[in-house]
Parts: structure tokens; C-alpha cells; sequence
């Protein structure tokens, strides 16, 4: 199993969006830790060095995996202009 860490933006992000879509992300975060290999459950993004996992139609969340600290760090939440930052 793996330890989730969440980044100060992650959870800024994370309080300000509605607790239906908050419970996704936490279902997210449980399948996430308990994957054996949660590279191959998000598309890497090779432009921010980090993984997108697709929670539905317009939301996302960016995370790395540390396998030395078998840690996954998830770093942004919310809609794609949130999470990259553009449209």
C-alpha cells in the first residue's frame, strides 16, 4: 500500500470543491494507494513531470509516485484549468 501526501495546494484546492466531487477525489485517493502500480492508472505528463488521473469529464488530479518512499504526492486538484493551469 501506498502512503498518500497531499501538497498545501492540493488541499486549498481539494476544501473548495463541492463534497460530491470531494468524495470522487477520496474513492480516487483509496484506489490510488491501494493499486499496485498507480503509474498505469493516470496519463504522465511529461511537460509537468507528473501523473493526470481523470476523475470524470472536466476534473483531474495531478500526482507523482516516489517508489523509494513508496509515497504517492498529490499535487493539484479541480478542473483542467485549475490543475494545468490553462484551458
Amino acid at each position: 500500500m501506498w502512503i498518500p501526501e497531499r501538497t498545501k495546494k492540493f488541499t486549498k484546492q481539494y476544501k473548495a470543491l463541492h463534497s460530491d466531487l470531494q468524495k470522487k477525489i477520496d474513492l480516487a485517493i483509496i484506489e490510488l494507494s491501494k493499486s499496485e502500480k498507480p503509474t498505469e492508472l493516470g496519463d504522465y505528463k511529461p511537460s509537468i513531470k507528473a501523473y493526470a488521473y481523470v476523475l470524470d469529464k472536466s476534473n483531474r488530479i495531478l500526482y507523482n509516485v516516489s517508489f523509494n518512499e513508496n509515497s504517492i504526492e498529490f499535487i493539484r486538484v479541480g478542473s483542467h484549468k485549475q490543475v494545468y493551469g490553462k484551458d
